[in-house]
């Protein structure tokens, strides 16, 4: 697959910053809507007016939590030249895709104590095959100065990635019993904004104190050697400390299994700690990435995919993008679609 579109946006306020991201990305926001509109047709219970109208919701809380983030949104509708609704949509999708219900991505942290003097970042970040090509890296400089780059669905705002101040965040999909269709924070909206803070205690407070409605998993880094795993859900959040250097996380709730809502095989993020504690305590980018190659369980791998690529549907998952961040270095080594199959290429910060 072609690397992914890399969007560079350097603007002196959030709206003129999306507007840039939207008049870079425009034609891949336009096929993310399309696709979502197709989506929500064929697998929802609710036309497309209905998901547009429950996406809306959520601007009052947002407005009154991170209205510089709002006003972000906003520039890139503008520049993207499409209905703030629409924008809404794509942002909104991992809140409004939880019913139904879907499974995505293995994510994992690792500290000096079992990588030597280096700190990573690490996922397979599994979703629709649809939405692949829709995939951008943002690189971000803010009026501040703060650098942030990282991977998200064209027209989302940045999901996961890293900035200038050390903070990197990676996440995955859980659901709880107590998720509802009712309102909080959209992750994308969160995930941004703890992707602007300028140390890991106001990142870790964001995280923890954020309202929601549906349930994530959060896996939170700094450069400086730590990270906390986070199982938030609405009421509640449970931290999960390294163990030996390494936390690893899938789609399932570790602290209380009793919460998951999913009940499916609970084996990526095991098998992915396995395979990195085999090099323990000099853990690099190339045998990360071996690891994320894994095959074990397929098709419920580490790295998944369908055989048959031809076969793959609305509602296909796999493996659509794969990102390692080298913290000490200031790089993200990013691969297009499995890694077993794309090449990693080093995007610095």
């Amino acid at each position: 697959m072609e690397p992914f579109q890399f969007v560079t946006v350097k603007a002196n306020t959030p709206g003129l910053r999306g507007m840039q991201y939207g008049e870079q990305a425009k034609a891949k926001i336009r096929a993310g809507i399309e696709s979502y509109r197709e989506y929500f047709e064929k697998t929802g219970d609710r036309n497309w007016a209905q998901i547009k109208e429950h996406a809306m919701a959520y601007i009052p809380l947002i407005e009154e939590a991170m209205p510089e983030i709002l006003e972000e949104a906003k520039g890139i509708a503008k520049g993207a030249g499409i209905e703030f609704s629409e924008l809404m949509v794509l942002n909104c999708r991992y809140e409004i895709t939880k019913f139904p219900k879907t499974k995505e991505c293995t994510t994992a942290a690792i500290l000096p104590e079992a990588a030597g003097d280096k700190t990573y970042l690490v996922k397979n970040w599994d979703y629709r095959k649809a939405i692949q090509g829709n995939i951008v890296i943002v690189h971000i400089e803010q009026e501040d100065g703060t650098r942030i780059m990282g991977l998200a669905e064209a027209g989302q705002m940045l999901r996961e990635g890293f900035n200038s101040h050390g903070v990197g965040l990676c996440n995955n999909m859980i659901q709880s019993v107590h998720d509802t269709r009712g309102v909080g924070i959209p992750v994308t909206f969160l995930r941004r904004r703890v992707l602007a803070s300028k140390s890991f205690e106001e990142a870790k407070t964001l995280l923890a104190t954020s309202k929601r409605s549906v349930s994530n998993n959060m896996m939170l880094v700094s450069g400086n050697g730590r990270a906390i795993d986070l199982e938030a859900y609405p009421g509640g959040v449970d931290f999960i400390e390294p163990k030996g250097g390494i936390v690893t996380h899938a789609n399932h709730f570790v602290v209380h299994p009793e919460l998951d809502a999913l009940p499916s095989p609970k084996n990526r993020d095991t098998r992915l700690s396995y395979l990195l504690r085999r090099q323990l305590g000099s853990i690099d980018v190339e045998f990360i990435k071996e690891c994320l190659k894994d095959h074990e369980y397929y098709p419920l791998s580490i790295c998944a995919h369908n055989v048959d690529d031809a076969k793959a549907g609305l509602r296909e998952i796999m493996t659509v993008a794969s990102i390692i961040i080298d913290f000490q270095a200031g790089i993200a080594h990013i691969c297009a679609g499995p890694p077993c199959r794309g090449e990693y290429i080093a995007y610095p910060l």
